[in-house]
């Protein structure tokens, strides 16, 4: 699982660090056919883009820190079963 999380990263972070500078074309990213002419965003909704995108790569970070976490942390032993009454 923290493999395949892995390589999910690669995207949301490439996303996350473009939507960060680049804000206006990370938010037309496949919808820039729906306009004739290219809507401008106010700075509030500018602003709001770029906390977005940090705020989605500290919850990736995270998701991936709770993953490596679960997955490399050893199980607990199993119980033995005491012989010694028989």
């Amino acid at each position: 699982m923290f493999f395949i999380l892995l390589i999910f990263s690669i995207p949301v972070y490439i996303f996350g660090f473009w939507g960060l500078y680049e804000p206006e074309e990370s938010y037309l990213f496949l919808d820039r056919w729906r306009y004739k002419e290219i809507p401008e965003l106010s700075d509030i909704q500018i602003k709001l883009i770029k906390i977005g995108s940090v705020v989605g790569m500290i919850l990736w970070t995270l998701l991936l820190i709770y993953a490596g976490i679960e997955t490399f942390t050893p199980d607990p032993p199993l119980p033995t079963i005491g012989m010694s009454n028989y």
